[in-house]
């Protein structure tokens, strides 16, 4: 890659006139990007209605392995349009939103071709059925409760070549975003691929012992958020100036891994490190929307603690000057307040107005006084060597 590939960004980043220490939008250069993705849009729905019309007035059957070649092979084709145009967009002109559609469009029509001829090798080369497979289980006894044997009996009914499904989607997933994302060095694309990763790992472990995945699901969620959330701050640490695309990738690792170590740390705290039988029979009071739509009176409890993690993760936000992390927990952010103030027995207009009025002026407070509130919590941290490229200085240009 050269130079202007890798600090791409940085004269958008010139016309913004932004403070330094404002953290700058890795997906836009200018309005030309905007009016460029508007074509690629329209571009896309125009191909997949033309497929869909092709494969329509050529009457292919769709139950068959020609018709389904015939139409995942139009797939193919429109995926290899989009690299075409990526070549020349993200490739040459270094467009960043178009190509964030455009790799979408290319790693969602190659998954979905991939997964196809996995299947049709179940069927064909493997000579699995749906009926042979239903056999297997009709010859078990039905399991009285959930245990390690009773899911290894499950699992061990399933043949190898389908009980790897999961980690078959998973690289389905994770070899189109990895060949994008080595092609063109788009922010966005490794930002996928850290998500195509940890999904991949998620897979394997379901296959290998699909009994401790189902166990230790809570777990297993916050290590993968976790994981992610470390590679974002890997890689802003390797740009402590936030001026290449090392940050922008970082920009989206923690965009992606924000909901999900907000969700699981979330259902950590609510059932605990492990689930059990119990808590799949009782899932409204684990789970604070379910107990709130469920009227549940562990809805108020469930809001409380729900805070107290999105303080935290907003308390990270502020320390790595990254604002993903408190954006992905707005919405819960919102309803919790919502589930508190009903508690106290107002009504539905009320609740909803001191529901924004609560949430809208933390965030405005926030942003208002975002860097004077780093500045007091950085004040114990170095402001050089490796923390400081963790915890970037109030007055460093983090962007």
């Amino acid at each position: 890659m050269t130079d202007a590939a890798i600090t791409m960004g940085n004269a958008g980043r010139d016309s913004t006139r932004a403070r330094p220490q404002d953290e700058l939008l890795p997906f836009l250069n200018n309005f030309h990007d905007i009016f460029t993705t508007i074509g690629v849009v329209l571009l896309g729905f125009g191909m997949a209605v033309g497929a869909a019309q092709l494969v329509e007035s050529t009457g292919a059957d769709l139950e068959t392995f020609s018709g389904q070649a015939f139409a995942f092979g139009l797939l193919a084709g429109i995926a290899v349009v989009f690299w075409l145009l990526s070549t020349v967009l993200v490739g040459r002109q270094r467009r960043i939103l178009p190509g964030i559609v455009m790799s979408l469009g290319f790693v969602g029509a190659m998954t979905g071709v991939l997964v196809w001829l996995y299947v049709r090798f179940l069927m064909d080369g493997a000579g699995l059925s749906e009926a042979s497979i239903e056999a297997r289980f009709d010859a078990m006894d039905e399991p009285d409760t959930f245990n390690r044997e009773t899911v290894g009996e499950i699992a061990g009914a399933l043949p190898l070549a389908l009980r790897i499904l999961p980690v078959v989607g998973a690289l389905a997933f994770l070899i189109p975003v990895a060949f994008y994302y080595f092609s063109f060095r788009l922010p966005f694309a490794g930002g996928l691929m850290g998500v195509a990763l940890t999904v991949l790992a998620g897979a394997v472990l379901l296959s290998v012992d699909p009994y401790i995945f189902a166990v230790y699901l809570p777990t297993v969620n916050v290590a993968l958020g976790g994981a992610l959330l470390l590679a974002g701050i890997v890689f802003d640490a390797r740009d402590p100036g936030r001026d290449t695309r090392l940050s922008g990738t970082a920009f989206w690792l923690h965009f992606f891994a924000a909901p999900i170590l907000l969700s699981a740390v979330l259902n950590l705290t609510q059932v605990g490190w492990t689930l059990s039988e119990g808590d799949f029979q009782n899932f409204a009071d684990n789970n604070l929307f379910a107990a709130m739509s469920s009227g549940s009176d562990a809805a108020t409890g469930l809001a409380i603690t729900a805070l107290i993690v999105i303080g935290v993760f907003a308390l990270v936000s502020l320390l790595i000057n990254r604002r993903a992390l408190i954006v992905s927990g707005l919405l819960t952010a919102g309803v919790s307040i919502g589930v508190i103030v009903n508690s106290a027995g107002l009504g539905a207009g009320a609740v909803i107005a001191v529901t924004l009025l609560t949430l809208g002026g933390i965030v405005v407070l926030l942003g208002a006084a975002w860097n004077p509130v780093r500045g007091l919590l950085l004040a114990p941290f170095p402001s050089e060597g490796p923390l400081a490229r963790i915890f970037p200085p109030a007055n460093a240009n983090e962007g």
